[in-house]
């Protein structure tokens, strides 16, 4: 009959959306309206460039109480991933980005006031140039207007893949691979108190929840993991 507290807070948090950032994602869907990534038709809506046929196909996963998850990696989300991270393809961070944050959004929970993406190492980005997980995050907190701490965490190890691990070796790889920046960082997370991890893919989950365990101890009182896929 009414509206939860939750789903107040976070329509009023959407509002944050102001007038020219809201006129500039129009005018520029104008000039270059959105196309189907998948099959070339009119993308669904002024930020996605799927068409709504490709983006209802798409392996949408279950709701699971650990975790925020928008689909399964499968075809074409493991492609469309895979080319975002390994070619390059930034424009594919938007996509997934956009695609994550209609899942948050049709939650009826409070939005966290942090997004905090996974970190590489120094040695990783300088070999791929950029952070996809970063970039997934920047879209996604445009959409929903939460801030993001691109820098607050690091990955002091340079850890090997983890795709060949098993459960326990996947775990003792990350452990101690992060760390808070500094200081300041520790204060803007602690004054956040609801953050989310936000990662392209999660398979067995060790990689977000060692950085869970780094922020928790960091004095961060809820910690959430968003995932664009998880993997099986």
């Amino acid at each position: 009959m009414f509206e939860s507290r939750e789903a107040i807070v976070n329509q009023m948090r959407h509002l944050r959306l102001t007038m020219p950032r809201a006129l500039s994602r129009l005018v520029a869907a104008t000039l270059l309206p959105p196309r189907c990534l998948l099959c070339g038709f009119p993308g669904a809506s002024l930020d996605l460039d799927l068409c709504e046929v490709c983006r209802d196909d798409l392996p949408w996963a279950p709701p699971s109480g650990d975790a925020l998850v928008a689909l399964r990696y499968e075809h074409p989300v493991d492609e469309l991933i895979r080319r975002l991270k390994y070619q390059g393809v930034v424009a594919h961070a938007r996509v997934l980005a956009v695609l994550l944050a209609q899942i948050a959004r049709k939650r009826d929970a409070v939005l966290p006031a942090l997004l905090v993406p996974v970190p590489l190492h120094t040695a990783r980005w300088r070999e791929r140039g950029f952070n996809q997980a970063a970039a997934i995050a920047r879209h996604a907190g445009n959409l929903l207007a939460i801030p993001v701490a691109r820098h607050a965490a690091l990955r002091v190890r340079d850890t090997p893949s983890q795709t060949a691990l098993d459960l326990n070796a996947r775990r003792l790889n990350v452990r101690a691979a992060f760390a808070l920046r500094d200081g300041r960082s520790l204060e803007k997370l602690s004054a956040a108190g609801h953050v989310a991890i936000v990662d392209d893919v999660v398979t067995t989950g060790s990689t977000v929840n060692e950085l869970r365990r780094v922020l928790l101890a960091a004095g961060v009182r809820r910690v959430e993991v968003w995932a664009v896929a998880r993997a099986t």
